[in-house]
């Protein structure tokens, strides 16, 4: 007959399973999850690869992975993966290869991915698709919003759409382009050359 492990042997193998774990992570210098607040991140490590959850506010250096954010602005300096923030997103250096759902996307960096927000103010997105009612950007790749401003874009469709230099094509019931066949024009606008 077969003996079975005490209580005891199972609590002390799952305390030092747990130990194992997140000393792991602490080897690889990076957290897989974070719990963050106003002043402070548990653990406070500013690298995080996994998940972080913010509540008001979450402010790190990197989050690659699951971005969770609850009436939250949740910041960060490089981000990769999903971002689903009641809140803010905030990205100061470069969003790579990511997706940013918010309330407010406030990008001031470099963008590819995509960004979804009631209102987007974007740096450079000359590589991401943009969505939402608001979006405002130095560079995008691809807007699709009720009102896109932009100093250059390749694709605007929206209800007003404007923009210094389009590249392929704008759609909307107002487009303005500096660059345009003509500066203003109803339904569609595109550029000269």
């Amino acid at each position: 007959m077969a003996a079975y492990p005490t209580e005891e042997a199972v609590v002390k193998t799952a305390i030092l399973s747990i130990c194992v774990c997140l000393s792991a992570n602490v080897a690889f210098a990076e957290t897989a999850f974070q719990f963050a607040a106003p002043s402070l991140n548990a653990p406070g490590d500013p690298d995080v690869n996994g998940m972080r959850f913010s509540v008001i506010h979450g402010k790190n250096q990197s989050m690659r992975g699951l971005d969770l954010g609850l009436l939250s602005v949740s910041e960060t300096s490089r981000m990769s993966g999903l971002a689903l923030v009641a809140g803010v997103s905030k990205v100061t250096e470069e969003m790579s290869s990511g997706v940013a759902f918010s309330l407010v996307n406030y990008h001031t960096g470099r963008d590819s991915g995509m960004n979804g927000a009631f209102i987007n103010v974007l740096g450079d997105a000359s590589g991401a698709f943009n969505t939402g009612f608001v979006i405002i950007a130095d560079q995008t790749l691809a807007d699709l919003g009720g009102v896109n401003v932009s100093k250059s874009s390749t694709v605007q469709i929206g209800f007003v759409n404007i923009t210094k230099e389009i590249k392929s094509f704008q759609f909307g019931f107002i487009n303005m382009a500096e660059n345009g066949f003509l500066p203003f024009f109803p339904i569609f606008n595109f550029p000269k050359n």
